[in-house]
């Protein structure tokens, strides 16, 4: 890897870390709706800080995944990525603790929300650059 990607593989970190630590804030406002866009649940059973370790540790292994593709690094790439892999967690149920925010969440409105964290760490890494 070059510094390049070293760099926004650590923003990606920071920003999974961060963003669900925001959520977590959200929810406890009740923002979202009397369920929290449907990821009460989720916190409730990961707790504040594994779910915050979670989401830093999804970020890092999206990107490393993204970058072992070699798909070009663009902002339209990297959110088709995300639609990609949350259109993956929605039909598999990977995290079967997310389905309440699955059930929450149309198809569109969830790809928006899988696209958006998958292009801030770019944004990121340009406006420091």
């Amino acid at each position: 890897m070059n510094n390049m990607n070293i760099g926004l593989l650590s923003i990606a970190c920071i920003v999974g870390f961060v963003g669900d630590g925001l959520l977590q804030f959200g929810s406890r406002l009740n923002m979202g709706g009397s369920n929290s866009w449907g990821l009460r649940g989720y916190f409730k059973l990961h707790g504040s800080a594994e779910s915050t370790f979670i989401a830093g540790g999804m970020m890092s292994i999206f990107y490393v995944i993204y970058y072992l593709s070699q798909t070009p690094i663009s902002y339209t790439n990297l959110a088709i990525y995300g639609i990609l892999l949350d259109f993956i967690f929605r039909k598999t149920m990977l995290f079967a603790s997310l389905k309440e925010y699955y059930q929450h969440l149309n198809y569109f409105w969830s790809a928006v929300w899988g696209a958006i964290p998958m292009i801030i760490p770019l944004f990121i890494f340009n406006l420091l650059a």
